[in-house]
């Protein structure tokens, strides 16, 4: 814990007094900065979709599925394939989740090299693992409110703000 009387020693009371103020208005820029970075990681949704558009999984900002689907072409697919394309979808929207979580932080006002920002990148990394062991997929695009594009059943990575 940081010893803010050591800061102040010296000072006389008015200093002391203009320095609180100061620091309060810091500590309050911090809190909205984090504040802005919490809302916008609220509202992360990443969907990823196998290469022969079989399978699609949604995952929230938390890495939780929100939506599996199994399109026309999962009918009559080896039940082992199909859950393999599944957990392999589920793992890449995760790591593309941990890839964007870690690019809202380091250009959040918050920034990356803060001490508690750093945390939240790591648990998304020690939940999800490293994104850059992740294979890229085809391609990526923002999903407007109603998530796919109508028609759009290719390959695809899905990342909502």
């Amino acid at each position: 814990m940081h010893n803010l009387a050591a800061d102040f020693a010296g000072m006389d009371p008015g200093q002391a007094g203009q320095a609180l103020i100061g620091r309060a208005d810091q500590l309050e820029r911090k809190a909205e900065a984090y504040r802005d970075l919490h809302h916008q990681m609220s509202q992360l949704s990443v969907t990823e979709a196998s290469a022969d558009g079989m399978v699609r999984v949604s995952v929230d900002a938390r890495g939780v599925p929100t939506e599996l689907t199994l399109t026309d072409r999962a009918r009559g697919a080896d039940p082992a394939r199909l859950s393999a394309e599944l957990m392999t979808c589920l793992r890449r929207a995760q790591h593309t989740l941990t890839a964007q979580v870690q690019d809202l932080v380091a250009t959040s006002e918050v920034g990356s090299q803060d001490a508690a920002a750093a945390h939240i990148v790591a648990s998304y990394r020690d939940r999800f693992g490293d994104p850059t062991g992740c294979p890229p997929a085809r391609h990526a695009r923002r999903a407007g409110p109603g998530g796919w594009a109508a028609g759009d059943d290719g390959p695809a990575t899905e990342v909502r703000p």
